[in-house]
């Protein structure tokens, strides 16, 4: 078995911190004859890890299928000396989907005592993947991912292009010494065949903590930020802005009628959200328009219950377009509901969500007898843990 160690000159941007001490961080990628486990081998395992104030790249590598053990123990006696910290938190691309079952088929296959216990796996293809969208990303793969993050490598090959590089490499690592086939040119060929190999596995995993900031619209997704600020402005503008709790690769900037985001544009850590609000009124409208009655001359809907006693010409039977009220107040679209009940402007049209009312406002204001029953001002700030569900409605939206 080769082993490789090799100190690495990389300055990732992720704050490792909210995640766990760095010395608990192991980033680790496999290479295979195949992608089944149990008819295909472990010929490769590449880690890279926090030691003695530097990132430490090792590579494991199977110069024989019969040293596949070798590899395993290897990578699991690191680990072991990792858990003497605490738990060890394993980063990988797809690792939950291809890397740890293919470890632990091999474990049960040569009958191992080695198991994952002790650590958390976080898979950064599962963090990408929902963030595709908004990413604008053609797929998840990790050469894509990497040329967002602005992340360049050397290697040009896919893993299931490696496989036939391997066999070549063991082929002419299989020669007879004697033979007419053992020449210089060969030897020279398979040594640039294990580079080729190394280094394919090499930037696998050093790229991985170049591209950790990705987990800041992961952050962003499930809520870890802080809302600064949530204020409706003298232009009737519901303006937004956030800090993030990482900074995030690549600035993201989208605008609609309905909203205008911007995420790390000018500042890695930002976000900012403009909504326009519309003041006046809106209509209501019920389901079971069916127990209703249109009222022509008021222009909306009452329950038959009540509408029973209205003169039968002054009345008629709703449909699901006519069967509503109206309220007046300050709404902003919704991509999804986050305030309810839902107002349009007209049937089956834009969804809007009234705002909360500021604290301290009351019915018979001015502001409510001049139709908007609310009393505003650019200090008037919207509750912030609301505000985070109007910004998640948003992204997810994109």
């Amino acid at each position: 078995m080769i082993t490789i160690n090799k100190e690495l000159h990389i300055e990732p941007r992720f704050d490792f911190t909210l995640l766990a001490p760095k010395e608990r961080i192991v980033f680790f990628d496999i290479e295979t004859t195949g992608l089944r486990a149990g008819k295909a081998s472990i010929y490769l395992i590449g880690t890279v890890s926090w030691e003695g104030g530097q990132w430490i790249l090792r590579q494991f590598f199977a110069e024989s299928l019969f040293e596949e053990e070798e590899v395993l123990a290897a990578f699991f006696s690191l680990l072991n000396e990792k858990k003497r910290l605490g738990r060890v938190f394993l980063v990988s691309y797809n690792g939950d989907g291809f890397d740890i079952p293919f470890i632990r088929s091999c474990i049960q296959q040569y009958h191992l005592p080695y198991e994952f216990t002790g650590t958390y796996s976080i898979d950064l293809l599962k963090k990408v993947r929902p963030v595709k969208g908004l990413l604008g990303l053609d797929d998840c793969r990790l050469k894509t991912v990497e040329r967002f993050c602005g992340v360049c490598r050397e290697d040009r090959y896919s893993g299931g292009e490696l496989i036939y590089v391997y066999e070549e490499y063991m082929r002419l690592k299989s020669l007879d010494p004697e033979s007419c086939e053992s020449t210089p040119l060969n030897s020279r060929l398979r040594d640039r065949l294990l580079e080729t190999l190394l280094l394919h596995n090499a930037e696998d995993i050093m790229d991985m903590p170049l591209i950790m900031d990705v987990m800041g619209y992961d952050y962003l997704r499930s809520g870890e930020y802080v809302v600064t600020s949530s204020r409706i402005t003298e232009d009737n503008v519901w303006d937004i802005h956030a800090r993030l709790c990482t900074a995030v690769p690549r600035g993201i900037y989208s605008e609609t009628p309905a909203y205008t985001l911007s995420i790390g544009e000018e500042d890695p850590l930002e976000l900012n959200l403009a909504v326009p609000v519309y003041d006046g009124e809106l209509k209501y409208f019920f389901v079971d328009y069916k127990n209703y009655y249109y009222l022509p001359a008021e222009d909306y809907a009452i329950h038959k219950s009540v509408g029973s006693y209205v003169d039968r010409a002054a009345r008629r039977q709703a449909t699901a377009r006519t069967c509503y009220q109206k309220k007046r107040g300050r709404f902003v679209p919704q991509p999804a509901p986050v305030f309810t009940p839902l107002f349009y402007q007209e049937y089956k049209g834009v969804p809007y969500g009234e705002l909360p009312k500021p604290a301290g406002s009351a019915a018979g204001t001015d502001a409510e007898k001049e139709g908007t029953g609310q009393t505003w001002t650019e200090e008037t700030e919207i509750d912030h843990a609301l505000t985070k569900k109007y910004i998640a409605a948003v992204i997810e939206n994109i």
